[in-house]
This record gives C-alpha cells, sequence and structure tokens, in this order.
C-alpha cells in the first residue's frame, strides 16, 4: 500500500511538473506572438491600413475553433482564448501607432502618478495600460486626486492615472470636478476589471465578526449591499484601497479592509469573502492625462471628449447636442458637474466616438462652439474598447465558407408596414406610438432582428445537465440559454424547481459559455433579487395577467419576455404588455406559447396567426414557444419551420440529455439530436 502510494503521489508530481513546462511554452509562444503582432503595425503604418480586419479576424477563430474541435477542445474555450489573444493583440499594435504618431522614443522613461500605493486598483491599471507601451515604467503613488494631478502639471510626472468612472458606482465626481482647473490633456484609457475581497490579518474572522472596516470611500459605494448586511460595524475612509489595507495589517483583532486579494498579499492578510460588489461585471474606466496633446493616427479608433456650458434658457442644451445627431456623430456620454463659482449652473461633460482631426469631427466642434458659451476639448485619445469578433455557427461547418455574418431578415420598409390605431389600453405598445420595429440587445443575442434562438432545459436540475445543455446551446449556434428555476406546477406535488440554487446554477453556465440567460419569475418578491443574476424575465402564461407583478418588472432594468395566457386574446396580451411599458420599461417581448381550446390532440393549440397580427398591431418583438404549445418532441421542429414562416422574431425551445427523466415536461423535450436537426436547418 504505501509503495502504491508513493508512486501515486511521483506520478502526479511528474504530471504536474510536465504541465508546469507547457504552460512556459505557452507563455513564449504567446511572447512570439506579440512580438510579430508588432511587426504587423509596423507594416500597417507603412501601408496605412486600419488597426482591425473583422473579415480576417473571424476566418481565424473559425479556423482555431475547428483545429481545436478536431484535438477534442470546447469551442467555446477556444473562443474566449483567441478573443483575449486577439484584443491584446488590437491594444498592441494601437499603442505601437500611437506611439508612432507622437514620436515616442522607446527609450523613455516613463513617470506616472496614481492615487494609492503598492498593491492599489490604480497602480494595477497603470501598470495595465503601460505594459503595453516601451520604455521604463517609474511609478509615483499619491494619497489624493488633487496631488496626482498636481504631480502632472509640475512635471514630476509625465502622465497621470485618473479612475473616471465605475459599472457599479458611476461616475467619479471628484475627478470630473478637478478636470474643470486642469490644463492637462487626456491622451488615453484603460479599463480595469474591480474584485473587492474582504481582507483581515485574522485568517478565522467571519464577516459577521468585523467591527472596524477600512475602505475607500468609492469602493464602499460599490459594496454597499454587502455593507448593509455587516451591521453594527465602525467605518474608517481611506484615501486609497493600498492605505486601507496597510491600516487592517497593523489594526487590533477584528479589523478588516476591501481591497483586491494582490493587494491582501502584499501586505500578509486573508481573504474571507470575495465578489463584494453589488454588480458581478465590475469594472472602472481610468483617464490617462499628460500636459501634451496626443495625435492619434487614422486607422486607429478614436474618442474625444469635451467639456461645455451652454445659455441658462430653454432648449440650449438640445441644440447645442443636435450638432453630433446631424453629423452623425455617436455620443457616448454625458455628464453634468456644478460649474464652480456659478450656483446653479452646470458643466458637460462628453465623450464622442471620433478622432477630433476628422473633417465631421472639426465641422461639429466648430459649429457647437457658435452655440456654446464655454467649449474646451479635454483630449482625444485611442479607444480601448474592443468589441469581440463572434464566430456566427453557420461559419463552423464544414461545408460553409466564411464570407459572410449572421443572416438576418430584410428590414421591413416602412410603407409595407399595416399600423393599427391603438386602442386606449395599450398605446405605448401600438404601431401608432412607435412606428419602428423595438430592438433588443442582450449579450450577443439579438431580439427583433434575424430569427433568435432561446433554448434549454425545462427544468434545472442539476449542475451537469445544465451545464450539458449549454455547451449545447453554444456549439449550434443558438444565443439565450433558458431554464427554469421556479416552476408553477399545476400539481402541488410536483417538482418546482431548484430556485435559487437553480438560479445559480443557470448563471454559471450562462457566464462558462458566454451566453445571456432567461428565466422565469412567479412573485413580485422575487423580481429584485432575479434581476441580479438573470439577462431576460420571464412571466409565464399563468401570470400573464398578475399585475403586481407585471409592474415590478416594469420597474426593472431587465428584458421581459410576456407569455400570452392560455386563454387570453391578443388585446388582453397586449394590454398585459402596457403594464410593464408604462413602467418604464420598454424592452418586452411577446411570446405565443399556444391557446386553450376544444382540440385534446395537443397540449395547446398555437396560434400562429398571432405573429403576423401582433407585428401589425405592435411594435414589440414577437416570439414563438413550440414546446409548451405542442406538448409533443415529433411536432416541434414542424411548428419551428412555420414559426419562422410567418415571420416569428425567434422561438424559446425545450431540449434535456434524457428527455425521458426529465423532472418536468419531458415529453416535449427535443433531444439533443433533434436540437441538433433543428439548428441545422435554421442557421
Amino acid at each position: 500500500m504505501s509503495n502504491t502510494t508513493t508512486t501515486t503521489a511521483d506520478d502526479i508530481d511528474k504530471t504536474r511538473s510536465t504541465i508546469s513546462d507547457v504552460d512556459r511554452q505557452l507563455l513564449d509562444l504567446l511572447a512570439t506572438r506579440r512580438n510579430l503582432s508588432l511587426k504587423v503595425a509596423d507594416s500597417k503604418i507603412q501601408a496605412g491600413r486600419p488597426v482591425r480586419d473583422r473579415d480576417i479576424e473571424r476566418q481565424s477563430l473559425v479556423d482555431m475553433v475547428r483545429r481545436g474541435r478536431d484535438l477534442g477542445l470546447d469551442p467555446h474555450l477556444v473562443t474566449k482564448l483567441f478573443q483575449g489573444v486577439i484584443e491584446d493583440s488590437v491594444l498592441l499594435q494601437q499603442a505601437r501607432l500611437h506611439a508612432r504618431e507622437n514620436s515616442e522614443d522607446e527609450t523613455d522613461l516613463r513617470r506616472v502618478a496614481y492615487l494609492g500605493g503598492e498593491g492599489s486598483y490604480s497602480q494595477a491599471a497603470c501598470r495595465k495600460y503601460f505594459t503595453r507601451r516601451a520604455g521604463k515604467l517609474v511609478e509615483i503613488g499619491c494619497n489624493s486626486f488633487e496631488e496626482v494631478l498636481e504631480k502632472a502639471e509640475s512635471g514630476e510626472a509625465d502622465h497621470a492615472v485618473l479612475p473616471i468612472e465605475n459599472t457599479t458606482s458611476g461616475s467619479i465626481s471628484d475627478v470630473y470636478d478637478l478636470l474643470q482647473h486642469t490644463g492637462l490633456s487626456i491622451v488615453g484609457e484603460v479599463t480595469h476589471k474591480i474584485e473587492h475581497c474582504l481582507l483581515s490579518a485574522d485568517a478565522g474572522l467571519l464577516p459577521g465578526q468585523v467591527k472596524t472596516l477600512y475602505v475607500h470611500p468609492q469602493v464602499h459605494a460599490q459594496c454597499s449591499h454587502f455593507l448593509a448586511r455587516l451591521g453594527d460595524v465602525d467605518v474608517i475612509y481611506c484615501e486609497s484601497t493600498s492605505h486601507a489595507v496597510e491600516k487592517a495589517a497593523s489594526a487590533k483583532s477584528g479589523a478588516a479592509a476591501i481591497a483586491s486579494r494582490e493587494a491582501g498579499a502584499l501586505w500578509g492578510l486573508f481573504e474571507i469573502k470575495s465578489d463584494l460588489a453589488n454588480q458581478r461585471q465590475n469594472h472602472t474606466r481610468f483617464i490617462v492625462v499628460a500636459r501634451k496633446p496626443a495625435h492619434v493616427p487614422e486607422t486607429v479608433p478614436a474618442k474625444t471628449t469635451l467639456m461645455i456650458s451652454v445659455d441658462q434658457k430653454p432648449g440650449a442644451l438640445v441644440d447645442a447636442l443636435t450638432v453630433f445627431r446631424d453629423q452623425g456623430i455617436n455620443m457616448l456620454k454625458l455628464e453634468s458637474r456644478p460649474l464652480h463659482g456659478n450656483p446653479w449652473e452646470e458643466l458637460f461633460y462628453i465623450d464622442l466616438l471620433g478622432n477630433i482631426r476628422d473633417q465631421i469631427m472639426v465641422e461639429a466642434v466648430d459649429t457647437l462652439a457658435r452655440r456654446a458659451r464655454f467649449l474646451k476639448v479635454l483630449g482625444c485619445y485611442p479607444s480601448e474598447d474592443v468589441i469581440p469578433t463572434e464566430v456566427p455557427a453557420e461559419l463552423l461547418r464544414e461545408n460553409v465558407k466564411a464570407a459572410s455574418g449572421p443572416k438576418s431578415k430584410a428590414p421591413e420598409k416602412a410603407e409595407d408596414k399595416k399600423v393599427a390605431a391603438a386602442p386606449k389600453g395599450w398605446k405605448l405598445g401600438s404601431r401608432a406610438h412607435k412606428p419602428d420595429n423595438t430592438i433588443i440587445r442582450v449579450g450577443n443575442a439579438v431580439i427583433g432582428e434575424g430569427f433568435t434562438v432561446m433554448a434549454g432545459p425545462c427544468s434545472v436540475e442539476s449542475e451537469e445537465q445544465v451545464m450539458d445543455c449549454a455547451e449545447h446551446v453554444r456549439a449550434h449556434g443558438a444565443t439565450i440559454l433558458r431554464g427554469g428555476c421556479f416552476k408553477p406546477r399545476t400539481n402541488p406535488y410536483s417538482f418546482q424547481g431548484l430556485g435559487y440554487e437553480g438560479l445559480d446554477l443557470l448563471k454559471a453556465a450562462g457566464d462558462r459559455h458566454g451566453l445571456p440567460i432567461i428565466t422565469e419569475v412567479l412573485a413580485p418578491d422575487q423580481v429584485t433579487e432575479v434581476a441580479k443574476k438573470s439577462d431576460i424575465l420571464q412571466i409565464g402564461a399563468r401570470n400573464m395577467q398578475n399585475f403586481p407583478l407585471l409592474r415590478l418588472v416594469g420597474r426593472a432594468n431587465r428584458p421581459v419576455l410576456l407569455k400570452r395566457g392560455m386563454m387570453a386574446s391578443l388585446d388582453e396580451l397586449l394590454q398585459a404588455a402596457e403594464y410593464i411599458l408604462s413602467e418604464g420599461n420598454r424592452q418586452v417581448i411577446l411570446c405565443e406559447r399556444g391557446i386553450r381550446t376544444f382540440e385534446p390532440a395537443t397540449r395547446n393549440t398555437l396560434d400562429l396567426s398571432a405573429v403576423p397580427l401582433l407585428k401589425q398591431m405592435s411594435h414589440l418583438p414577437v416570439v414563438v414557444d413550440p414546446s409548451h404549445a405542442v406538448g409533443r418532441r415529433d411536432m416541434v421542429i414542424p411548428m419551428v419551420r412555420a414559426a419562422k414562416a410567418v415571420g416569428a422574431d425567434g422561438i424559446i425551445v425545450e431540449f434535456h440529455p434524457k428527455p425521458e427523466e426529465a423532472l418536468s415536461d419531458g415529453p416535449q423535450a427535443l433531444t439533443f439530436p433533434m436540437f441538433e436537426e433543428m439548428m441545422a436547418e435554421l442557421v
């Protein structure tokens, strides 16, 4: 027994050593690829070609996914890996072109000021940005935003890195206010993922035992939901996260700080809880400023930031902003801050997508200058927003050439639309109110443009089951993962779903395979919690006229799929949608899922005539649920064909690894091969 154990341990050590060797080889290859990317950048400089060629990127991804599949690798893993590699390559090339345009010497010493010290988020952002730029980096930690700017303004630092906005807590007002008075220019931006952890010198300390908490005010705002549950804690605000960690390391028992796990490791602190932010996707955007403005090459995507004030009269701001509409310039952000010294007057900060040297931008700024009381260009800089290239499912099939993107329906012409008069009960959903189709975007999925497939199990039953389904959804071209977590069952003894545990499993499967998720919410008290994790909220047929529930999902900033009741007219369906629309949520998807008739051959009668009628009456997208309509898997695919033929915007369909063992609605669930057959017809 002892020899066997020793041999097994030796084998594991050898295997781990081999894995380490492979990992080192991967790093060497990534470094080699980076150097080749720089050579490509030099060629693009000479040829005047843009940094990105999406067709080449798409074909490269298709080739890699196909080769990975031959090697037994998960297509989604390969896609995410090479999307990251492509993003790094794009940003690296942009940095090289930007440096050449501004005559930056590769031997330059780069002195950069930022908030905090070793381990602060600003330091991490600083390193992330300047790692892609040649020269030696000298870091200058500061105790306040004012000091950061002073270092750059005085020449003690060449650049300053400042956080400007966060996806959870919003704009960082102190920084915007400081930009009113500085002569520095914005020359760059970088976005950094923020992962807050509760850290303590006591490894056994539980969150509920924390007595003193050291935290930066912005971090406190980003973790407010978690902190509200801590109870009676003495909160001490610090200048930065690195200062918070430093103080917690030397404090008495019961003290903790919120910062990154990397910062905690530097001070010997233990992570006692992670993932503290109110939102799971918690990112901070930083700007990089310098004394001299930068010039962005025409081949590099650019942003321009302006600061303006307008006369205090009706319509002045609207008149100013229409300049960008008239010139076809995309305005990415509009932020207002009080104008210092002028009570009740505002300064407006505007981020635009475009290069200040482009002719349309020159004309727009000139026109704006004539309409504004004050205008200043704060900077033009390369955009770090690298939109991932997606691989359409049809391009992964061996017999299809990578010649085009996803198929979509030809847009309807305005004269082809038949607009019904808007009854008083559903005016917001009517064509009279909005003639154009509503298009809803969720992650990489689009509903209302093309034919969208939402697919997955009727009920989330286990981690293995929902992960298998998610992998199948992704591999065969569907774009949204469905799964029931709270199940409204006619029989009180039937499986009622895993509840929030199931929601966590569904979310994990969606994240793992890059899919937005949809699940049903049953009761008003579930809306807030379910909306934190589900990308789309589903209102089932039994709840179509649950008016308190409709009002609450109408206040949630999540798209809502509203199913037609089993005995509801189209007018009643649209009036139910109006409850949601009237509360402010204009992202509503109508769903035809069959109505109850005298015919017992199928579970319900699928009313396909409802699809073109609803599209005449309403601007909202319309999808079909063939699974619940017919209740028989052999009828689902024919109904899918019919739904597409009558103009539906998509389907929501059920499939299961083993339908005969499904805990709910097994007879209507497609098998995996049937789902593959269906998707092969659709893509």
